[in-house]
């Protein structure tokens, strides 16, 4: 998994806004971007000594709380639909209540595009909810029941050498 971390945050570098020197993920077109009010970030650590984070959007539920509206492409351990609470500077803390719903990432990169077209007719028929970070990263999100028909699907196009992908739990 180590070269679809790379690989994923290569490209996204390239579109990211530098603020301060800092790299922030945006995300664009939030899938439940309807329900959202409120935009905060979580930090994802540092590379080259500069901090790297993720904006995120919500759906404030009380002072300090927020749903989140938007499918993760890079953090780990929380999911679209989470509670979470904020630090008093709107970072993400922790999460306070979990959705039931399962993160996984998928890296296409420069492979067939016959191929890449068939894998994401494909993941759509599973009815999946969807966001692109870019041309190559989709984040994906299921309930928990169906998480384990899209990691075996994934797992065999992966193995076929079509893409790489990675569930969003450490």
């Amino acid at each position: 998994m180590a070269s679809f971390v790379t690989a994923a945050a290569a490209s996204v570098r390239r579109i990211m806004k530098a603020k301060t020197g800092e790299y922030i993920a945006v995300h664009r077109e939030p899938v439940w971007h309807e329900s959202a009010n409120f935009v905060f970030h979580a930090h994802m650590g540092e590379e080259a000594g500069k901090n790297e984070w993720e904006q995120l959007w919500g759906k404030a539920t009380a002072p300090n709380r927020v749903v989140l509206c938007c499918i993760p492409f890079f953090l780990y351990d929380v999911a679209l639909g989470d509670e979470v609470l904020l630090t008093p500077d709107n970072v993400l803390a922790e999460v306070v209540h979990r959705s039931g719903q399962v993160t996984f990432r998928v890296w296409f990169g420069e492979r067939d595009q016959a191929n890449r077209k068939d894998s994401i007719r494909e993941i759509e028929a599973m009815k999946p909810l969807m966001e692109w970070s870019s041309e190559n990263l989709l984040a994906l999100s299921v309930p928990e029941e169906e998480a384990q028909r899209m990691a075996d699907y994934l797992q065999l196009r992966e193995n076929e050498g079509v893409l790489q992908y990675e569930a969003g739990r450490s």
